[in-house]
């Protein structure tokens, strides 16, 4: 089965580099939708401290990706 989610070799790679100058102790970066704005829906992206018991987590290129259900 195809993963939901790829990363480019240079996205992995700057992830990796924010993630380890971050202080912040992030686990991985979560993807998701919420609701709000004219269109309705925005996509949000943010660097995650923990995985969320109802994340999907897909692994790429040693980056941690959750999807927010």
């Amino acid at each position: 089965m195809k993963q939901v989610i790829t990363l480019s070799d240079s996205a992995a790679n700057r992830i990796k580099e924010i993630m380890a100058n971050n202080q912040s102790n992030s686990v991985g970066v979560r993807v998701g939708v919420k609701s709000g704005g004219c269109a309705g829906m925005s996509y949000i992206m943010e660097y995650a401290k923990e995985i969320n018991p109802n994340d999907e987590v897909i692994e790429d290129k040693g980056v941690k990706v959750f999807v927010d259900p």
